[in-house]
């Protein structure tokens, strides 16, 4: 039924259907519909919150132990901009589900949630020193950046040039981990410092 429903509001805008097209286009009754939604929205929302957990889901399969902060936040933001970029119709979807009341309440939870986790990140960042800037400043202007990407990916349909300006904004923010000096390298500084 939600895959019918996506596919009508993709197809003819939200507004323009109703609830006798989704059970029409999905081969059910309206009582089946009633049954599992309360109504058109909130079967919106049902969708908006599936479309949502495959962002997530795959923002954490990116995550790697053995990365410093920077790429982790590069490669989960690539993540979840890629796995937009793969839902093909929903897209469309979740770009105009925004002017629905329960859409953006759902919205604006998920987002506080992904907030959460993304601030404890960037609080223990900055614990250990690798994030230099207060870490709630930075989850906040981190996450700004990262919805009005996805807003432009929805609109425009491509990734690269968005995770360009999101990978400038995390190497503005994260501290680029320390490297250990080679022999070489010591040589030349030894060198430049008289030594030797």
């Amino acid at each position: 039924m939600a895959e019918a429903a996506l596919a009508l509001f993709c197809e003819r805008g939200y507004h323009a259907v109703t609830v006798d097209d989704i059970v029409q286009a999905a081969g059910v009754t309206k009582g089946a519909f009633y049954y599992y939604f309360a109504d058109k929205e909130d079967l919106a929302t049902d969708l908006w919150r599936r479309s949502w957990r495959r962002l997530a889901d795959a923002a954490a399969g990116s995550l790697r132990e053995d990365l410093g902060l920077a790429e982790n936040l590069k490669r989960s933001l690539r993540a979840m901009l890629d796995a937009l970029s793969g839902l093909g119709e929903a897209r469309f979807f979740l770009r105009d589900a925004w002017v629905l009341p329960s859409v953006e309440v759902a919205g604006r939870v998920d987002q506080e949630e992904a907030g959460s986790l993304l601030g404890s990140l960037l609080a223990e960042a900055q614990a250990r020193g690798e994030l230099t800037v207060e870490a709630t400043a930075a989850t906040k202007v981190l996450l700004g950046a990262f919805a009005e990407g996805v807003l432009h990916v929805l609109t425009v349909g491509e990734v690269e040039p968005t995770l360009a300006v999101l990978d400038r904004v995390v190497d503005a923010l994260v501290e680029p981990a320390p490297r250990a000096a080679g022999p070489a390298r010591r040589a030349r500084g030894d060198q430049r410092a008289g030594v030797g």
